[in-house]
């Protein structure tokens, strides 16, 4: 299968717009925002890669109080200096709350939420970043057991179910933990009346996808039904003033994808490693009722998305159905 954007399925949703960014475009340049004040982030998988740039572009918007959450204190620390550096440039003070959790652990995320509650008594957007993908194998292994870490001597990812023995972790991150960090923040997001009350979980494109020759099902799936669980959201706590989106977050070299073996990555993995920041900042800098619920991606053009407007509404487009 082809997976360059051009020959994915139109239900991808990659092309919805005729302009695909792959960079920041001048329109979502986070240092030209000015955040309404007080304004609240809160991150989770801030310590590396996605997550760390979207910390930074909250920063560089201006928030107030922006709280980074990872597993590693030292990924912590690394990303509080360079908010301080940006804190120094815009000449904008930032009230910066670190907290090691892991979003598998309840008592951790209780934590994160109880210890930013107490900060600020208040929270504008949570997104939940943290995520992780099946194990890689060695060539011609179908491994038995789950792999907490990949594996040193090879960077193929699993294909099918019997390789996917990393099923349990995969979903246990990138689906339970969006819930668990959801969950914990819906109070104090339904509080928030004067903020935009916004929930971002981390998704991909990957959630369209029916076979495992680029990613694993494991993944695919998880991704699957964040998409749902986002629209349950935005359903279930709307009627607060609660906002729930799907991101795909762009194709970019991480430390989580560096590794991946095939020469398909070299071409996939080339957005700007800061679009999904600037993006998320667009998302939640005001209310936009019109797109919850529904799955985005940080490559599409915001002032051609804004003009489809009607269609997506009287469509209640970008959402799973059945079709019979």
């Amino acid at each position: 299968m082809d997976f360059s954007n051009a020959a994915l399925p139109a239900h991808y949703g990659l092309t919805l717009t005729p302009t695909f960014h792959s960079q920041i475009p001048a329109n979502l340049d986070p240092s030209t925002v000015t955040l309404p004040q007080p304004f609240i982030a809160v991150i989770t998988g801030a310590g590396k890669g996605l997550g760390y740039n979207i910390a930074l572009a909250y920063a560089r918007a201006g928030c107030s109080g922006l709280a980074i959450s990872s597993r590693t204190q030292e990924d912590l620390d690394a990303l509080g200096r360079a908010i301080e550096q940006v804190s120094v440039k815009t000449g904008r003070s930032i009230d910066v709350l670190k907290v090691v959790a892991d979003v598998c652990s309840d008592s951790d995320v209780a934590r994160l939420e109880t210890q930013v509650r107490a900060r600020w008594e208040r929270v504008d957007v949570v997104i939940a970043n943290a995520g992780v993908i099946s194990a890689y194998i060695p060539p011609s292994s179908t491994p038995t057991s789950p792999s907490p870490s990949p594996l040193p001597s090879s960077s193929n990812l699993p294909q099918g179910l019997v390789q996917d023995s990393d099923w349990g972790r995969v979903l246990d991150v990138n689906l339970n933990g969006v819930w668990r960090v959801t969950r914990a923040f819906l109070p104090l997001l339904e509080e928030t009346k004067d903020g935009p009350q916004t929930v971002i979980a981390s998704c991909s494109m990957a959630a369209h996808s029916v076979v495992s020759e680029l990613t694993p099902v494991a993944y695919n799936l998880s991704k699957m039904a964040v998409m749902r669980l986002m629209e349950c959201v935005a359903n279930d706590h709307g009627k607060k003033g609660v906002q729930a989106f799907a991101l795909h977050p762009g194709a970019v070299v991480t430390p989580q994808t560096r590794n991946h073996a095939g020469e398909k990555w070299k071409d996939i993995l080339a957005d700007d490693e800061g679009l999904a920041g600037a993006f998320c900042v667009w998302l939640s800098r005001q209310r936009r009722k019109w797109l919850s619920g529904r799955f985005v991606s940080c490559n599409w053009d915001v002032g051609e998305l804004e003009g489809m407007r009607e269609r997506i509404v009287n469509g209640d487009l970008l959402k799973y159905r059945m079709v019979v």
